[in-house]
């Protein structure tokens, strides 16, 4: 009933409205005390009472929690940290509390499995025309309104219907077909971290990539401990706003933030992708600020992605993020110093092509997922000799 409601208050909302729409669902319906008390405590990270009664096969124990007193535990995983009494699941859905044990029920049994493009993650300066081995397990520490993957990200392992790959299965099936990388994607990794690690540590050995699709919104010693085995990220930086980040994903920017700065220390090349959501992230003064921030912070050669919209989930209400505004924000962002600036999820234009920072001409060609290396020589430009940055070879 908790979850129900929690949709409810999310359905057809932009941020402008939410907060009113929220208070009049809460005096329309008459909620008891309790049933408010359940929805705040469940927002914390806590579905009471939801483990299963017995582990499957596709269970480990967690690698980054405390023991507390009463059986309880403390998930250290991101920054949600979880509270869980015995009996009791995370908010996250995939990890569970047995005897003062905590467990992921997301380890070799992935939701979904695909050879991609390197593209499609997107990853526009790594690897370029490769391929990459992508799976997903069920579960997500994000709750965000507009998800193109919901029915997987905001599920139980229980309720998708899953594939038996253990990490050295995930490994052989990369190599056999061909992929230089393996991709944990599609929901979001951090919540099967455990099945991640192993599967990137396995990858290293057999000099398969790793790349992490991710909502950045990872603790620091997992973070760096996954760090060692990663070879490149896309970061998806949903808002230049705590109150956004809050009212529309549940997450925190200042965790996001903190990857990124993290992953540059570790030397993990990474790109940043900005979904703009119509009357939620479509401020342009905001991409300014993010923008700023980017370059002075993380540094102009990372590539920023403005992916377009398009209504799905809670927000099938809303328009598709006009292209005019898109365009508006690259050149923002082109305006404010960065290097690299795409427009995804808008086909037939030019705005997934690379070219030169410095004599502008065009290095990279993409139609769709097809990519020529025009103007591009190990790394440099072919014309005027500009290092390009990015993980080339």
């Amino acid at each position: 009933m908790v979850e129900n409601f929690r949709h409810l208050l999310y359905k057809k909302v932009t941020r402008r409205s939410f907060i009113k729409k929220a208070a009049i669902g809460l005096a329309g319906l008459s909620l008891s005390a309790y049933i408010i008390n359940r929805i705040l405590k469940n927002r914390a990270g806590v579905f009471e009472n939801q483990s299963p009664e017995q582990l499957w096969k596709w269970s480990k124990e967690v690698y980054n929690y405390k023991k507390l007193t009463g059986n309880a535990v403390q998930c250290m995983t991101c920054p949600n940290q979880c509270v869980l009494k015995q009996g009791d699941r995370s908010w996250c859905r995939n990890k569970v509390n047995i005897d003062g044990v905590f467990y992921t029920l997301a380890y070799g049994n992935p939701c979904a499995v695909h050879v991609d493009p390197i593209e499609k993650k997107p990853l526009l300066h790594f690897l370029p025309s490769t391929t990459s081995f992508s799976i997903a397990a069920a579960g997500c520490t994000y709750r965000c309104l507009g998800c193109q993957n919901w029915e997987i990200s905001q599920s139980r392992p229980e309720d998708t219907q899953n594939m038996d790959m253990m990490p050295e299965a995930v490994v052989a099936n990369a190599l056999k077909s061909n992929c230089a990388s393996i991709a944990y994607t599609y929901s979001e990794p951090s919540a099967f971290y455990e099945y991640m690690l192993d599967t990137s540590r396995l990858a290293r050995q057999k000099n398969v990539k790793n790349v992490w699709v991710t909502n950045g919104s990872l603790n620091e010693k997992p973070l760096k401990d996954l760090c060692k085995v990663l070879d490149a990220a896309n970061i998806d930086l949903k808002s230049f706003k705590e109150d956004t980040y809050r009212e529309y994903c549940s997450g925190k920017l200042q965790t996001v933030l903190d990857t990124l700065k993290t992953l540059k220390e570790e030397k993990v090349w990474f790109e940043v992708t900005n979904l703009v959501v119509p009357s939620w992230t479509d401020d342009i003064n905001m991409i300014r600020d993010m923008c700023r921030w980017l370059v002075s912070n993380i540094g102009k050669d990372y590539p920023l992605h403005f992916s377009r919209f398009s209504p799905l989930y809670k927000l099938t209400h809303l328009p598709q993020t006009p292209i005019r505004f898109l365009e508006q924000a690259r050149q923002t962002a082109m305006d404010e110093g960065l290097d690299y600036v795409y427009i995804g999820n808008v086909p037939g234009t030019d705005y997934a092509n690379t070219y030169c920072p410095k004599c502008e001409k065009l290095i990279i060609q993409r139609v769709g997922y097809t990519t020529g290396l025009v103007g591009l020589q190990d790394g440099f430009c072919k014309f005027c000799g500009q290092k390009i940055s990015g993980v080339w070879k």
